[in-house]
């Protein structure tokens, strides 16, 4: 499994499914996890990278504190349709999106986060799975 990295169960906000890791984590990410099951011994053929279709959401302690890291008080609200607090499907994101959501490109992790109020999410879009993709196959 190479998401769920961070979520509502941690008191700071962090990417979902982050492909490198960010320099004030020691978390273990896409590159390391899949690195390490080669590395000892596993064929790289038969390694999946799995690519999550949701994002991790966190309620801010402070909306003005929103960046990577932030204090969380907890799970973001649930959305409409998967109602679930902690999570919103790819399609609930994109309405929070284009409700006026601020969009931030994480490049060190090459993955998107979005905050709003006091609203967190992690997540991936398609720069991300594209980065993604190319990583694992090495064909861009």
């Amino acid at each position: 499994m190479t998401y769920d990295f961070h979520g509502s169960w941690d008191s700071i906000t962090g990417e979902n499914s982050p492909l490198y890791k960010d320099l004030n984590s020691n978390a273990f990410l896409k590159d390391f996890a899949m690195n390490y099951w080669k590395s000892n011994g596993a064929p790289a053929e038969k390694l999946v990278v799995g690519f999550p279709t949701y994002g991790n959401t966190f309620t801010l302690q402070n909306p003005s504190e929103h960046g990577l890291g932030a204090p969380a008080s907890g799970p973001g609200s649930a959305g409409p349709y998967t109602q679930e607090a902690g999570e919103l499907a790819y399609f609930e994101i994109c309405t929070l999106l284009n409700s006026g959501a601020t969009q931030v490109w994480d490049a060190p992790q090459d993955v998107p986060y979005a905050y709003k109020g006091n609203e967190w999410v992690g997540y991936d879009n398609i720069k991300s799975f594209n980065i993604k993709v190319c990583w694992g196959v090495w064909l861009c």
